[in-house]
């Protein structure tokens, strides 16, 4: 029970206790009152014929006695009915006394009779002469009369006698009734009385069991709030100690969201704060201020060649060394190889020249980084608050355009922020959106340059070479959004377009009869390296029956030595698959002989700066004649680029290139023009 009892339900035990205890003591004490009121009413009806109806043989007995008769035959009429009234009040009480109610019908029959001899003339007031009839039924005694006149007082003496007779019956059988209710009302009441103590007794003696319980419940739940008093004390206790880590976390996460974790210095979240204080600071002391944003150059090639490891301990020491530059609050880091300065009171350019002059002579010093020596230099632009920028946004962003341009100038300089600068930018970021759209819109095109074998003077093959035509900027020349393509990783989808629209021409052709040997496509340095070459080509080949002899791939040197041996596998992949490679543009980039040699490339392509002076400059023809040379002993393809000139065509076929490509044979054309012209003499 005290597992199942808890305070609640005492509590609820109690409260139905209580007032079922309520409800029964109202209704016994409302029955006892009722029981009090209807004895108290049979009492006083009893008692109340009890007296009318001594009143009623008093008044009998006073018809013999009284001297004025006429005066009591109108009393005992009254008490007659005064008599019958409450005997038939009381009849509902007594109705199974019938000999009772034969006595009160003998009396009422007897009182009647009565009445009706005391109507006779012979008891008038003036025979009467004011003497009772007891005194006259003496003197007839007395004088021995046998008249009528004593018969009749005789015969109204008998009958009283008799009436009295069943008065005193009857009220002795009213006291006794009354008596006996009397008796029976107070043991009803004493029963009613005893129920009622009983159930006082029984309510009250649950109540001190219950109170027994909330006691020992409350001892139970004073002790629990002690524990409980005591864990929250603790749990208090224990909460102060996280709210101060709490405090000592939070000033972390605040120092970790306001500082780079690699290089301790200010990120870029902190540098933006500062510079929204410093355009406050301005609308009251008009003092203007410069912002450098600084890219390492090359980091990257540092990266991939010592590990990122490495990498992080220079940007660690090129944050050391904008520490000795400038305060420490007024530099941040802002990702990757990016960081960026604040210069306050910038009064003049050339104050802020100096701040990036300090910054590039401390980081000509090489770096020591984990024992390695390395040498690293920066691109950086500059941009003024308030003449270049309304706001912090603005001026990084200017700063950062202007570092681009330091970039683009050959690295390792600085450029400030002009209004021409935001001009290029835009038309930048608005022919990068149009080229995002182009291959979805179907802007793109291909146009094939012929290939031409000389000694046959006939068309063995064809370069493709994309072309762009935005229905706002037009026709828009290959070297102003091939380099936007690379540097934003479109090259990769626009490379698998042009493989695609080869493969389906070339089959094309092959289906009308226009023997084309081949389709040469330019392979982009993004494309060898992300482009999955190896999976994607086979599937375009698959897609429309184009055979691998049909596409031939042509990568530069300088693509194919960013990452020699991860060329060198993918380049063999694709010869194994049947696939023609050549290098183009031989001659412009840093490839050694002994690697190229052990490429699976089937053709050199010279360049055209090799090219342009031919058959007059010496240097050139020495060039040109020992490639073809070079090319003969590695049994490699030759072909010549850029021949405008029909002197040039006729030298490199004299000293053994077979195959031309330029302006003096075809300028690149669309398809249709290709199919025309296949069978052309030169």
């Amino acid at each position: 029970m005290q597992k199942s009892l808890t305070l609640r339900h005492i509590a609820n035990l109690t409260f139905i206790t209580i007032l079922l205890g309520s409800l029964v003591v109202g209704f016994l004490l409302s029955s006892l009152l009722k029981e009090y009121e209807q004895i108290i009413a049979d009492e006083q009806l009893s008692k109340s014929t009890y007296e009318s109806l001594f009143i009623l043989k008093y008044d009998t007995e006073r018809l013999l006695t009284t001297g004025d008769l006429d005066q009591q035959k109108k009393t005992i009429i009254e008490s007659e009915r005064e008599f019958i009234k409450k005997f038939d009040a009381l009849s509902p009480n007594i109705f199974d006394k019938k000999e009772w109610f034969e006595f009160k019908n003998i009396i009422v029959s007897e009182l009647d009779k009565v009445e009706i001899l005391l109507q006779d003339d012979l008891f008038s007031k003036q025979n009467m002469m004011e003497k009772s009839l007891l005194r006259r039924l003496g003197e007839g005694l007395n004088a021995n009369e046998n008249s009528a006149y004593y018969i009749k007082i005789r015969d109204i003496n008998n009958r009283i006698v008799f009436l009295k007779q069943y008065e005193d019956f009857l009220l002795d059988e009213l006291y006794t009734f009354q008596r006996d209710n009397s008796i029976r009302a107070d043991q009803r009441i004493a029963r009613t009385k005893v129920i009622l103590i009983r159930v006082i007794v029984i309510t009250f003696s649950f109540l001190v069991v219950l109170i027994f319980f909330v006691s020992r419940s409350i001892k139970k739940v004073e002790n629990k709030l002690l524990g409980i008093q005591e864990n929250l004390k603790n749990a208090l206790s224990e909460l102060e100690k996280k709210q101060k880590t709490l405090v000592v976390q939070r000033d972390i996460l605040d120092h970790s969201a306001h500082y780079d974790l690699l290089t301790g210095i200010p990120n870029r979240l902190r540098f933006v704060e500062k510079l929204n204080r410093l355009i406050y600071d301005y609308r009251q002391n008009k003092t203007p201020f410069a912002v450098w944003f600084i890219d390492l150059d090359r980091f990257k090639e540092i990266n991939d060649s010592f590990g990122h490891s490495i990498g992080d301990r220079v940007l660690q020491e090129v944050a050391i060394r904008l520490e000795k530059t400038i305060d420490k609050e007024s530099i941040a880091r802002f990702g990757g190889d990016e960081f960026a300065i604040i210069v306050e009171n910038a009064q003049s350019m050339e104050y802020v020249e100096s701040v990036i002059h300090r910054f590039v002579h401390l980081l000509t010093e090489p770096l020591d980084a984990d024992g390695y020596e390395i040498f690293i230099s920066c691109s950086a632009g500059a941009s003024f608050y308030p003449i270049d920028a309304a706001n912090a946004e603005e001026l990084l962003r200017n700063a950062d355009s202007a570092m681009y341009q330091a970039k683009e100038r050959g690295k390792n300089t600085y450029r400030f922020y002009t209004h021409e600068l935001t001009q290029r930018v835009y038309e930048r970021l608005t022919m990068e959106n149009s080229l995002r759209k182009a291959l979805k819109n179907n802007e793109l095109i291909l146009h094939y340059q012929p290939q031409v074998d000389m000694s046959e003077n006939k068309i063995i093959g064809v370069e493709a070479l994309v072309r762009w035509n935005n229905p706002d900027m037009g026709m828009v020349p290959p070297v102003k959004f091939i380099p936007i393509a690379e540097e934003t990783g479109l090259i990769i989808s626009i490379g698998e377009w042009i493989i695609d629209e080869a493969c389906r021409q070339i089959v094309h052709w092959k289906s009308e009869g226009v023997e084309i040997g081949y389709i040469a496509v330019n392979i982009s340095a993004k494309q060898l390296m992300h482009g999955n070459l190896e999976k994607t080509i086979p599937l375009i080949l698959d897609k429309y029956g184009c055979k691998p002899e049909w596409i031939e791939l042509e990568l530069t040197e300088s693509i194919l030595m960013e990452d020699p041996e991860y060329s060198k596998n993918i380049l063999t992949l694709l010869s194994e698959k049947g696939f023609k490679l050549a290098i183009d543009d031989f001659g412009t980039g840093y490839s050694s002989l002994a690697y190229l040699k052990n490429l699976p490339i089937h053709k050199l392509k010279i360049d055209k700066s090799f090219v342009d002076n031919l058959p007059f400059a010496a240097a050139d023809c020495e060039i040109v004649k020992s490639t073809i040379h070079l090319c003969k002993g590695l049994n490699l393809t030759i072909v010549a680029e850029g021949i405008e000139q029909k002197e040039q065509g006729e030298f490199l076929l004299r000293e053994g290139c077979m195959i031309a490509q330029g302006y003096y044979y075809f300028k690149p054309m669309a398809a249709d023009l290709v199919t025309q012209n296949f069978h052309i003499s030169i």
